[in-house]
């Protein structure tokens, strides 16, 4: 813009030297064509200052324009970092609910299997299968459940124990 208005500057002046060295035109002449080099001169750079202020608003523009586009690309990776990191959540929410599901069906049918001994009278079989279902996690009602079995077996070997007690001391007496 700077090089544009001395351009002008350095032709108006060029004008008005080359309008005096004319011997052959009068004195008034060179005046009107100093006057009219000076008029086009001052319009010509009043046009190049408006075309240097359209020029300076359109960069503005772009300037304003890239600083948005840069923001949403942004925003945009921002966004789709925390839907990467909620998706990474759910995925592991649903691993730890899958595993819950698989500990809850093979802690059931180990109780099934320790309530299948408990009824045929196998009690260390019952003890044994129950002790499986220790590093399971239990639901509230599995771990009832268990609970009650663990008395049941305890009462049982209590029994048992008192029952061969019983006979071993009838056997000291015949």
């Amino acid at each position: 813009m700077k090089n544009k208005i001395l351009f002008l500057t350095l032709t108006a002046a060029f004008a008005f030297g080359l309008a005096g060295c004319s011997k052959n035109e009068t004195g008034s002449t060179a005046a009107d064509d100093a006057n009219k080099a000076a008029t086009s001169a001052a319009d010509a750079a009043a046009q190049t200052a408006e075309a240097a202020k359209v020029e300076a608003a359109k960069v503005a523009e772009v300037a304003e324009a890239a600083k948005a586009a840069e923001a949403a690309k942004v925003e945009a990776a921002k966004t789709a970092e925390a839907a990467k990191v909620e998706a990474a959540k759910a995925d592991q929410a649903a691993k730890v609910e899958a595993a819950k599901a698989a500990d809850s069906t093979k802690a059931q049918g180990l109780i099934d299997q320790v309530q299948n001994f408990l009824a045929e009278g196998k009690l260390s079989d019952a003890s044994s299968a129950l002790q499986q279902l220790t590093g399971l996690s239990l639901t509230d009602v599995q771990t009832k459940l268990v609970d009650g079995l663990k008395e049941q077996i305890q009462k049982a070997l209590a029994a048992k124990a008192a029952a061969d007690a019983a006979g071993a001391a009838g056997n000291l007496l015949k």
